[in-house]
């Protein structure tokens, strides 16, 4: 009998399966490299910038850091004081602006209220609270004085009201000493 005859395989499309796959992984590992090329690329460049934004920032501050510097030196020679003396007496400016806000009595209007008491009371004290309550520790001769006083007082505008009094008479002198708190308010004027 004769040779006989095999089927024949074709291995040609399982070859070029593989061969396909092949190229597939490669363009997906370059596709990938490239992606990853380019991010790293465009963070670098982003970074880069920010560091020039940075730098452009940091030499601007030191300029207006300069200038400030030489405009305190320039306002010290002018007016004859040293730097020390510019930056304590802006902070002192500082304060009072900050105390002007909070103040709850006037100063003109505690001149009126010692103006009220001359001549026939003594004011020996007054304390002022933040709350705007001001405590007046006084003497008088007399309790006609005192309500006089009081009277005259309460037609302030700046008082609101009187919330205690407390009074005591010497016997030796008959002079009263007495305190009185009262609460009052900034008026404008």
């Amino acid at each position: 009998m004769g040779p006989e005859r095999q089927p024949r395989i074709n291995l040609l499309a399982y070859r070029q399966e593989e061969a396909e796959l092949q190229r597939k992984s490669q363009r997906t590992i370059i596709i990938a490299v490239l992606i990853t090329v380019i991010l790293v690329a465009a963070a670098a460049s982003i970074l880069g910038n920010q560091n020039q934004q940075v730098r452009a920032l940091e030499e601007q501050n030191q300029q207006l850091e300069q200038q400030v510097e030489e405009l305190s030196q320039v306002a010290a020679v002018a007016s004859g004081i040293s730097d020390q003396e510019v930056k304590t007496l802006g902070s002192r400016k500082a304060l009072l602006a900050k105390l002007e806000e909070e103040r709850t009595i006037d100063p003109q209007q505690l001149r009126d209220i010692y103006a009220l008491s001359v001549p026939d009371i003594t004011i020996g004290k007054m304390d002022i609270k933040t709350n705007g309550e001001l405590t007046i520790n006084a003497y008088t001769g007399s309790q006609a004085k005192l309500i006089n006083f009081l009277e005259n007082l309460q037609q302030e505008d700046f008082v609101k009201e009187i919330q205690r009094l407390s009074s005591k008479r010497n016997d030796k002198t008959g002079e009263i000493s007495f305190t009185l708190v009262i609460t009052g308010e900034v008026i404008s004027q």
